[in-house]
Formats: C-alpha cells, structure tokens, sequence
C-alpha cells in the first residue's frame, strides 16, 4: 500500500540503466546529427564560425571521399550508406564516451539544483520545445541506437535485453519491489512498513515507534527514506532524542565523502543523501530544529546563564564549521540559519546587559551585542548574493534597531522600551513572503519523508 524504504541496488538493475543511458545518448547523437545540431564545438568569433558553416558541408563531402578511395584502393568493399558509417565511427564514440551514465545526465538539469523551486512568476516561464519528429524519422533513429549497441546487447543478459526493448517501445517494467513481495522478508518489511503508517495516522505514537525500530534493523532497509516519518515518531514518542536522531544522520550520510560508482554499486546513492551541490533535508532540519530549541532553552533559564553550557554558541560554532565547505557554503538557507542563530544570541545578550557597568566591563559586554548584531547584518547580506532568497526584511532591522537601543538605555527607561517594543510589534506590517519561499521562514514546519 505505501512506498518501500528500499533501494534496488544490485548489478543487474545497474547494467540495465547503463543500457537505457547509452541508448538514449545515441538517439540523442542520432537526432543532432540528422537536425545539423553541434552542440560540443568550442565558441569562436563570428567571422570564424560562419566560414567554418559555410566549409563544413564541404569539408565532410571530402573526408568521405577520401576514405571510399583509400578503401577501394586496397581492395575493401565499401557502402555510401549512412549504415556503414556508423558503425566505422562507433570505435571512437565509445572511447570519447565511455561513461553513458554521466553524458546521459550532462543533458539535463540535476534534480539537487531545482529542489522544491517552484517557478510562479510569468517572467521565468519557459515556453514547451513543440519540435516534432515524423514517425519514419524516428524508425532510423532507433535502429541506428540498436546497431550501434550490437556489441553491448551480445554481452547484455536474457532480462537486460528484453528491459531495453521494453523501455525503447515506451513501457516500463514493474520491479518486484513495486509489486507483490516475493520473499519472506519483503513480506516483513511490507507488512511493518504498512503497520507504521497506519499507527501513525491513529496517533498511537508507541506502537509505531516499535514498528520504526524494527524496520530501521532490517539490512535491506535504507534509513534514508524513513528518516522523515521517524523524526515526527521520536519527536512524538521520545521528545529527547529527534536531535539526536537528525544529527547522528548528518554526521554519518555526509555529502563530503566519495562515492566509487565502479565499486560500490551495490550501495547507490539515494537523492536524500544530498550531494556536492545540494544540502540534505535533514541536515536543515536539524537546524531548524536546533535552533528553535535552544532558543527556548536560553529564554528559560533566564538568571541561571552559564557559558560553558550554551548550546546555542556550540550550534553558532557548528554552522560556522560547516560554511567552510561545499555544499552548505552555497547555500542561503544555512546562511540563514546561521544569521538567525547570531539574532538570538544578539537578543540575550543584550536582555542581560548591565547598565551600571563602567570602564572595560562596560565595553565588553556591548562589543559582544555589536559582534552578533555586524554578523546577523553580513549574513543576511551573503543570504541575498547566494540566491534569490526572501525574508521579512523590515522586521528583522527593526528588531536589530532594538537591540542596539538596549545598549544606550538607563533602568529608569527600561520599561518604557519594552513598552515601545511591543507596540512597534503590534502595528509592524510585515513583508508578504512568496508561497516558493515561505518553507524557509517556517520554523516551526517540520520535514515529511521523502
């Protein structure tokens, strides 16, 4: 009934999508030749590109020519069928592309890169490619992909070969996976997959959170794909350990570390893991909720502040570790995060502060409420330079107006401030946030699984 949380991962099911890639790498060679399409040269001038243009159906003519001669010369038969050529040029397009995974997927923009951007506004949309190819014309595309896969096919198995065939007629085949479990320990997993989220939908939190620890203890199970729905059981269940859960992830399924596609196949990556371009989601999820946490956390303990035992600042060092590298570092949303968290240690420190000390103490105690206030402000600013991020703008300035202000006030005015804070709060008109944008903002919005 519901999705497995299991990845085929086995050589098999990666010999069949080497197949589908190199076949549709050769249709895609196929219909850029026919079309006169040469997308792999080099930019040159003007000049140069319309002499060459110009050459280039001679030139072509001419090389032919040449070799049909040279042919006939030592006695080889020789054929002015497109056929003939293909398959002498197949040689050195399979040396030039010996990866068809990786130039399968240059053609394409990568999922990471467009994840959960939603384009809504009428000037970034993009009009649909209605270039259409005639039915006899795509009939010599496909036997020109199948031939020059000949020498693949002969070395392919029984199943890859009718998985290929199936695929290039428009089908697709269903995995067992997919279907009815054929073993006893699909059936496990099927069954408790099913008993998870049918306890979560009845709100019985114990028996689900029974049903998820058996389920992550399963070999075949990738935590990857459950890691959503877990974190909503824990923080239900055991409110304790959810940050634990989600930091023990991003420690372990780090996008730092390579993966050898050549040796680890049976270990693929899934797209929740993330990548060298895009930040796992639980990765800010743990941020998030790191962050709300500790927050309320500080508030709490009021006269009772320690530095040794801030976890805000442990947090604030944390983040500032993971900006050094790729992929948070280009990312707006761990810029954000972290600007946030430098907001709130702003508001703590400033709510602690002392107006009757003088001398060096004095000049401490501010210099630390202006440090966090300049590093919210230059945060914000490299949120903006990143990417196209959006956030009330208005609002935070004048809570960081406010912070300052905290500095220069005596105790006789300290109630009139806080008088004059709320109401500035109460009739602040806040920014309207985009509806692509507002799962940035949200901080108290939790994941679902993906």
């Amino acid at each position: 009934m519901f999705q497995f949380p299991i990845t085929l991962t086995s050589k098999r099911v990666r010999n069949g999508r080497k197949l589908r890639y190199q076949y549709v790498n050769n249709l895609y060679q196929k219909y850029n030749k026919m079309e006169g399409i040469t997308t792999n040269a080099l930019p040159t001038p003007e000049n140069s590109a319309a002499e060459s243009s110009e050459n280039e159906g001679a030139l072509e003519r001419k090389r032919n020519r040449i070799r049909r001669r040279l042919k006939s010369i030592a006695g080889e038969s020789y054929s002015d069928s497109e056929s003939d050529e293909e398959l002498n040029d197949t040689g050195a397009q399979d040396d030039e592309e010996a990866d068809q995974e990786r130039s399968f997927f240059k053609k394409y923009e990568k999922p990471q890169e467009s994840f959960e951007k939603w384009q809504t506004e009428s000037r970034k949309r993009v009009p649909i490619r209605r270039t259409k190819v005639s039915f006899t014309k795509y009939q010599r595309m496909c036997k020109s992909a199948k031939r020059k896969m000949a020498n693949a096919l002969e070395l392919a198995s029984r199943h890859n070969r009718i998985y290929l065939q199936t695929v290039s007629e428009g089908l697709e085949m269903v995995e067992p996976v997919d279907g009815k479990p054929e073993t006893y320990q699909m059936k496990h997993i099927s069954v408790l997959n099913n008993l998870l989220h049918v306890q979560i939908y009845r709100g019985n939190w114990a028996a689900a959170y029974k049903c998820f620890a058996l389920l992550i203890r399963i070999p075949e199970v990738d935590i990857r794909n459950v890691w959503g729905i877990g974190n909503q059981v824990l923080h239900a269940k055991e409110s304790a350990k959810y940050l634990e859960f989600l930091e023990w992830m991003s420690n372990v399924y780090s996008s730092r570390t390579t993966y050898p596609e050549d040796i680890n196949f049976r270990t693929a990556p899934v797209f929740t893991k993330g990548s060298r371009t895009h930040v796992p989601k639980f990765v800010t999820t743990w941020l998030w909720e790191a962050l709300i946490q500790y927050t309320r956390e500080s508030f709490e303990i009021n006269g009772d502040y320690r530095p040794e035992n801030d976890k805000l600042q442990e947090l604030i060092d944390k983040i500032s570790e993971m900006l050094l590298a790729p992929p948070y570092m280009e990312d707006s949303e761990i810029w954000f995060i972290y600007s946030l968290c430098h907001m709130v240690k702003a508001d703590i420190l400033s709510n602690k502060f002392d107006s009757h000390l003088v001398g060096s103490a004095r000049d401490i105690a501010s210099n630390q409420v202006i440090q966090h206030i300049q590093k919210t402000k230059s945060c914000l600013q490299t949120c903006i330079t990143k990417d196209d991020f959006v956030y009330p703008k208005r609002h935070i300035e004048r809570q960081l107006e406010t912070f300052e202000d905290r500095l220069h006030i005596d105790d006789t005015d300290s109630k009139s401030m806080e008088r004059d804070t709320d109401e500035m709060n109460e009739e602040l008109d806040t920014q309207s946030i985009p509806s692509e944008y507002a799962y940035q903002s949200d901080l108290s919005g939790r994941s679902s699984s993906t």
